[in-house]
């Protein structure tokens, strides 16, 4: 079984993907979903739990038959753009796959991260939700807008993704 991914407008995944779940056979298409990020947003004086698109204008599709797959897709080509090389799908690679799934798990959603900025060091430090020990792989972190930016490999190509943090409060004391 294997990742393969399409492209689309943003903010049209999710019909996209219950497009795809709903219309083509389960031989071609095992699942067709897109993957979100919990965040946190200041609004009115409070941080608001949200979910936001992680890979904006991006959909996967696992299946198992990328042939049967890619005939499937025929008449979607006007509103998506097929990630193809002629002749077949470009996959999420093995070692993207596991990095994700380890990341965002079954559902797809990758949680919150707490942790907090050592006043000492000025290092950034997590202390538990799935950034943490891998806080060399970040690139940013804001602690003022809780958001930690990384570059993640899908399909041989690089997407700066956002992932929430919150501030573990037990820690900071």
């Amino acid at each position: 079984m294997s990742w393969y991914v399409l492209q689309c407008r943003a903010g049209r995944e999710a019909e996209i993907v219950n497009s795809l779940n709903q219309h083509l056979s389960r031989e071609a298409l095992e699942e067709a979903f897109y993957f979100q990020s919990e965040r946190l947003w200041r609004s009115e004086g409070s941080w608001k739990r949200q979910k936001k698109e992680l890979f904006p204008g991006y959909v996967f599709l696992q299946s198992e038959n990328p042939g049967l797959l890619s005939e499937a897709l025929e008449e979607y080509r006007q509103i998506v753009r097929i990630m193809e090389e002629p002749g077949y799908l470009i996959s999420v690679y093995p070692e993207e796959e596991a990095y994700l799934r380890g990341l965002c798990g079954q559902e797809h959603l990758l949680p919150l991260s707490y942790g907090y900025k050592d006043r000492v060091t000025g290092c950034s430090r997590i202390t538990k939700g799935p950034l943490a020990g891998r806080e060399n792989q970040v690139k940013i972190f804001d602690w003022h807008r809780r958001f930690a930016r990384m570059e993640i490999s899908i399909g041989n190509r690089k997407a700066s993704v956002w992932a929430g943090l919150a501030l573990d409060e037990a820690a900071v004391s």
